[in-house]
């Protein structure tokens, strides 16, 4: 799955500043296939897993000038046993997008809105927002993971902000993605606003609230030449449910090099504090990971092979480490 901007040139098929609006520039009537498969072993301790990471398939179609359409599904789960509780699939995109091109009105050619309709990426975390398929480590951070809304039904605005950034907003469900109810009747608001002092930096601040539950947080990715320099604050309060209430703070730093077209190397940090407390009792847990590691890329980042070793420190409980290894084409 590709992440396009309006306004962001794209280095190596990695965003600066990530959104969830797909570009019309090479889309026809004709619906366009995409997708990526990744696969990846794991190795913890005296153990070795094999998975089917991400099976993605996406159409993306412009029946109109003003109107994109997209659908996109992960096929992972097929094949598994009939009593799994994982879906045979999952709908992880499928939304329509409206935004108008070719019009007289100068706000409107300034600020270039998109509307969209459906289900997609709320628009808060930088790692979360940017696709599976292109993150330079094996895996999200933790925060993204655990602290910011994911995919969710709704409806998403976003707006240039002409020589400063962009803005993007969402009402969503609050339920996350192939929910068919609501049951607390609650939506959950999200909005992102990007500044963008030079080309290829971005700065961004977020919030997300439904109810008396707040999460915000800040984060900036830099690309000078062929590094990437990216971190990310996301905090969360509030109550999860109607029992339990959490207290939580996360944070990564990345950085990574290309030191030949074909290699480049990485370093993360990151670590979460949660609270979760209930009217009983109070349970405190802090994870610190540190990933060292290495991407061999094919051109245009066509396929890749991901090498990670994850140092963990996890309390209460104790430290453990694990190797992954992950490749990954798409099409």
């Amino acid at each position: 799955m590709a992440v396009a901007t309006y306004s962001v040139p794209l280095r190596a098929q990695y965003p600066v500043a990530p959104n969830v609006v797909i570009s019309t520039r090479s889309l026809t009537r004709e619906p366009r296939v995409s997708g990526y498969l990744s696969v990846r072993e794991t190795l913890r301790d005296d153990t070795l897993s094999f998975t089917l990471h991400r099976a993605r398939l996406g159409l993306q179609a412009l029946p109109a000038p003003f109107i994109a359409l997209k659908l996109q599904t992960d096929l992972a789960a097929v094949g598994r046993s009939g009593g799994d509780t994982v879906p045979a699939f999952q709908v992880t995109d499928a939304f329509v997008q409206i935004a108008p091109t070719d019009t007289l009105i100068p706000i409107v050619r300034m600020l270039r809105p998109a509307l969209l309709i459906g289900q997609a990426r709320t628009p808060f975390s930088l790692e979360a927002m940017t696709s599976s398929s292109i993150i330079i480590s094996a895996n999200r951070s933790l925060g993204a993971d655990r602290l910011s809304p994911r995919r969710d039904r709704g409806v998403f605005g976003y707006i240039d902000i002409p020589r400063l950034g962009a803005f993007s907003a969402a009402i969503v469900d609050g339920e996350g993605a192939n929910r068919t109810s609501n049951p607390d009747g609650k939506q959950l608001a999200a909005g992102r606003l990007t500044l963008m002092p030079m080309t290829m930096l971005s700065v961004s601040g977020k919030w997300a609230g439904q109810g008396a539950d707040h999460r915000w947080g800040y984060d900036a990715r830099w690309m000078p030449g062929d590094a990437v320099l990216e971190g990310e604050i996301i905090e969360r309060e509030g109550p999860t449910n109607a029992t339990t209430s959490i207290n939580a703070r996360s944070a990564y730093v990345l950085a990574a090099y290309r030191v030949r077209p074909w290699l480049q190397p990485l370093v993360k940090w990151e670590q979460i504090h949660e609270t979760l407390a209930t009217t009983t009792t109070t349970a405190y847990s802090r994870s610190t990971w540190t990933t060292i590691g290495f991407n061999l890329l094919a051109p245009e980042d066509r396929a890749r092979m991901q090498v990670n070793w994850i140092d963990r420190s996890d309390r209460p409980v104790s430290r453990k480490g694990e190797l992954v290894v992950q490749l990954q084409a798409m099409f």
